[in-house]
């Protein structure tokens, strides 16, 4: 019987290719790693709020051929938020995958215990952390994380060498035990086409005061960011409750660390992204302007 234990917290993980050469399009390779870095970082989005996720490519290797990445989380200078990083994405991943792969007609024989999910059907089984199931189920609904999972899948069956994809924490010299074969790609192809005519971006950022409003409200605050002005909504009620507490004084030129949120549309001619809203998603911390006292 072909055996996948999920273990509890992975920080770096292998993306395998099978495939009887030892190269892959270069093509392929990129697209399926930006495919699975999207997929992460929605995955995180869900599961550790307050935490930015990078993804490094850390190794290429044959036999087949690998990529080993490694997820390095940043925790954004949140005053309010105290929760510890789950680094649970790779289970998480993974879980979705070969559940996904090794269904059939038949239904699954699901075991769950106080800590476990054991997941059999025919000859495979996958063992699962009974926490990373549940996530699972709840990162799954995600529209962004399924079209980033097509994507990975897209790119493998872009190149006719490669035979099946696996994702595994460590494969060692030896091959993978559950590898989701060429025929199956098609399961993880999104029904509906990514729609790619606008995106957001969430950057941990500072920015200036040039004219607040000091009240709630989806009224635009104007600041200056990178040396351009912009015009926001401070969106984070907690904000609020401190300032109306009298805990922050606010003056212009003072600075603000935040979440900004930045929407952009992409330009059909050029194909280029281009901002054209921003939010103030959340305020870390308030910087008064420095004074310089007389002698």
């Amino acid at each position: 019987m072909a055996t996948l234990e999920i273990r509890h917290e992975v920080d770096r993980f292998v993306l395998y290719f099978d495939t009887p050469r030892r190269e892959i399009s270069a093509y392929a390779l990129a697209t399926a790693l930006v495919g699975l870095a999207d997929a992460v970082r929605e995955a995180n989005a869900i599961v550790n709020p307050g935490y930015v996720v990078e993804v490094v490519v850390e190794a290429l290797s044959d036999g087949s051929f690998k990529a080993t990445v490694r997820t390095i989380f940043t925790k954004a200078k949140n005053l309010f938020s105290h929760q510890a990083v789950q680094a649970v994405i790779w289970g998480i991943v993974a879980t979705h995958i070969y559940e996904k792969a090794i269904k059939t007609e038949v239904p699954p024989n699901i075991t769950v215990t106080d800590t476990l999910v054991t997941i059999e059907i025919g000859n495979e089984k996958i063992i699962v952390p009974k926490d990373v199931y549940e996530a699972k189920k709840q990162v799954e609904r995600s529209e962004r994380f399924n079209n980033a999972l097509g994507k990975v899948f897209d790119a493998a069956a872009s190149d006719p060498n490669v035979e099946g994809i696996a994702i595994v924490d460590d494969t060692g010299p030896q091959r993978p035990p559950l590898i989701v074969p060429r025929e199956k790609f098609a399961l993880f192809q999104t029904e509906q086409p990514v729609d790619e005519s606008t995106r957001e971006i969430v950057e941990i950022t500072h920015v200036e005061i040039s004219r607040a409003i000091l009240e709630r409200g989806k009224r635009r605050w104007e600041f200056f960011w990178r040396g351009v002005r912009i015009a926001a909504p401070v969106l984070d009620q907690k904000f609020f409750d401190r300032f109306f507490a009298h805990e922050i004084m606010i003056a212009p030129g003072d600075s603000l660390e935040v979440a900004l949120r930045i929407v952009q549309e992409k330009k059909p001619d050029s194909g280029i992204y281009v901002n054209v809203r921003y939010e103030i998603v959340e305020v870390f911390q308030h910087l008064p302007r420095l004074t310089q006292h007389a002698l």
